[in-house]
C-alpha cells in the first residue's frame, strides 16, 4: 500500500467513523416495498433507474454489497451516504366477520401511508491496480405496518415491524482488464415486532359450536410478541466481465441467512378473558390449542432470509448516453409458514406458502454536461404472496414501477444524487380464515395498494 493510498486510508476512515454514525442515528423502523419484505440495496441513482444496472455503473460503491466484483475497477477510495423514504399505501375493500358471520366492529384505515426512512452506507477502497477492499451498512429487509388496535381488521393483524440491518465487509479482485471476480461476507442484526388481537369468545363458539359462554369480539386480548437476533451470517460474491469497452455484465448471488429470533410474549385483557385462553387447552387437550401464561413467557421465530441473485448488463453508447438492464431472482419459496413457539410449543402458526420471484429493469443516464445527469428507469417486480398468505400486515402485489431522478457533480469530488420512485401496484384478493385460537373470524376483500420512494445520496470520492 503506497503512500498516497494510505493517506487516503486516514481521511476515508475518519469520514466514514461519521456516516456511520448518521447511519445508527437514522435506523428506524421500515416500510416494505420490494418483494413482500425485501428491501433494494441500492442509492438514489439507483432508485431513478428502476434498479436496472445494479452497481456496474462507475464509482457506485453499493457493489461492496451488491456485487464486490465491481469494486476491482475502481481507482480511487469512495464513500457515500444514503438517505431514502419509503411511502407505501394499502387500502383494504371488503369484510371482516366474526366466527358468527357478524360483521366486526371498528374502521378500515391504512395501516401505512406515511414517509418512513432508512439508510444506506458503503465505502471502497483500492488496495493496488487488482484488489479493492469495501464494506456497507444497509437494510435489505424491511416491514412496519401500524393499525389502531380497535380496528375491524384486528383479530388479522394490529401493529407489525421487522427490521434487519446488514453489516458487511467485502473485497474485489480484477483478474485482468475484462475480468473481475469478488466475494463478501455479512451480518444481519434482526428484530421484529408481531402484535395483533385474540377473540377468545370466537375460538369457544368454535369450540361450543355456539356461543354458550358469550358473543364474539365482547372481549379482546391483545397479543404482543417481540424478537430479536444479534447476529446471524451469509455470504455473497460474483463476477464482473467487459466483452468490449462499451459492455459490462455481471452475476452476483447472496445466499439464505438463517436465524432463530428469541424474545417474549405478552398478553392484555380482562381477567375472564384471559382466564378464558388459559382453560381452552384443558377443556379441548385435542384442539391444538396453545397453553398460554397470561403473564407472559417466552417466545422464539425462525426467520430465514432468502438467498438472491441477479444478472445485470450495462452498455455505454457514448460519453453522454448509458443504458442498463436487470433481471433478479430471489428464493421465497423456502417461506412457507411463519411460526411463533413458546416452551417448545406452537403459539400461532401462520402459512405463507411464498413463490419464488423474477425481477426486471431497465433504465440509464444521460449526461447533459459536466455537472448535471438525468436518469430514468422502468421496472416490474412480481409478488411471492398469494391469497392464502396475504394479509393486512403484508398486502403485496406485483409492482409496475418509474423512476426519475438527476445528480449533480458539485465538486471533482462531491457529487449528490436524487431519485424518485413510484410503484403501480395490482389490486390483489384477500380470502382468510382465521385459526380457531385467534377466534375463526373471515377476511374476504381485496387491498388497492400504491408507493412512493425518495432517495438522496452524497458521495465523495479521494481523487
Amino acid at each position: 500500500m503506497n503512500r498516497q493510498t494510505l493517506q487516503g486510508f486516514t481521511r476515508f476512515g475518519t469520514k466514514a467513523s461519521l456516516a456511520l454514525a448518521v447511519v445508527s442515528a437514522l435506523s428506524l423502523p421500515l416500510c416494505v416495498q420490494a418483494g413482500s419484505f425485501q428491501l433494494p440495496t441500492t442509492n438514489a441513482a439507483g432508485w431513478a433507474r428502476a434498479g436496472a444496472g445494479g452497481s456496474l455503473f462507475p464509482d457506485d460503491p453499493t457493489a461492496a454489497y451488491n456485487n464486490p466484483a465491481a469494486m476491482a475497477f475502481f481507482d480511487a477510495p469512495l464513500i457515500q451516504v444514503t438517505g431514502t423514504g419509503i411511502r407505501p399505501s394499502a387500502e383494504f375493500q371488503g369484510q371482516f366477520r366474526d366466527q358468527q358471520g357478524n360483521s366486526t366492529t371498528g374502521s378500515n384505515p391504512n395501516g401505512f401511508g406515511k414517509f418512513i426512512p432508512f439508510p444506506d452506507i458503503a465505502w471502497a477502497l483500492p488496495v493496488n491496480d487488482r484488489l479493492t477492499i469495501g464494506g456497507s451498512v444497509t437494510v435489505p429487509y424491511g416491514l412496519a405496518s401500524n393499525y389502531n388496535p380497535t380496528w375491524e381488521g384486528r383479530y388479522f393483524g394490529t401493529k407489525t415491524s421487522l427490521e434487519s440491518i446488514a453489516v458487511s465487509m467485502s473485497a474485489g479482485f480484477k483478474v485482468n482488464d475484462e475480468f473481475s471476480v469478488g466475494a463478501g461476507i455479512e451480518g444481519q442484526r434482526t428484530k421484529a415486532q408481531l402484535n395483533t388481537v385474540l377473540d377468545p369468545y370466537g375460538s369457544a363458539a368454535a369450540l361450543f359450536g355456539a356461543p354458550i359462554l358469550g358473543a364474539p369480539q365482547s372481549g379482546d386480548v391483545q397479543l404482543n410478541v417481540n424478537v430479536k437476533k444479534r447476529f446471524a451470517f451469509g455470504y455473497f460474491g460474483g463476477f464482473e466481465w467487459k466483452p468490449t469497452q462499451q459492455d459490462s455484465v455481471d452475476i452476483s448471488y447472496h445466499s439464505r441467512v438463517q436465524q432463530t429470533l428469541s424474545g417474549t410474549y405478552k398478553l392484555y385483557g380482562s381477567a375472564a378473558s384471559l382466564q378464558l385462553l388459559t382453560l381452552a387447552p384443558v377443556v379441548f387437550p385435542n384442539a391444538g390449542l396453545p397453553t398460554l401464561n397470561s403473564a407472559g413467557a417466552s417466545a422464539n421465530a425462525v426467520l430465514d432470509t432468502p438467498a438472491f441473485a441477479s444478472a445485470d448488463w450495462l452498455h455505454k453508447f457514448n460519453d453522454q448516453f448509458s443504458l442498463a438492464a436487470t433481471v433478479g431472482w430471489t428464493d421465497w419459496s423456502n417461506f412457507q409458514s411463519l411460526a411463533l413457539t413458546s416452551q417448545g410449543q406452537t403459539l400461532v402458526a401462520l402459512p405463507q406458502k411464498y413463490k419464488d420471484t423474477w425481477t426486471y429493469s431497465i433504465g440509464g443516464d444521460y449526461k447533459l454536461n459536466d455537472v448535471w445527469t438525468l436518469r430514468a428507469g422502468l421496472g416490474y417486480d412480481e409478488t411471492p404472496t398469494n391469497i392464502v398468505s396475504r394479509d393486512p400486515r403484508i398486502p403485496d402485489g406485483a409492482r409496475r414501477i418509474v423512476g426519475l431522478g438527476v445528480g449533480y457533480q458539485a465538486t471533482q469530488r462531491i457529487s449528490i444524487d436524487l431519485g424518485y420512485q413510484h410503484q403501480f401496484v395490482s389490486d390483489v384478493p384477500v380470502n382468510l380464515t382465521n385459526p380457531v385460537a385467534l377466534g375463526a373470524g373471515t377476511m374476504v376483500g381485496k387491498f388497492k395498494d400504491h408507493g412512493d420512494v425518495v432517495s438522496l445520496t452524497g458521495t465523495y470520492a479521494f481523487k
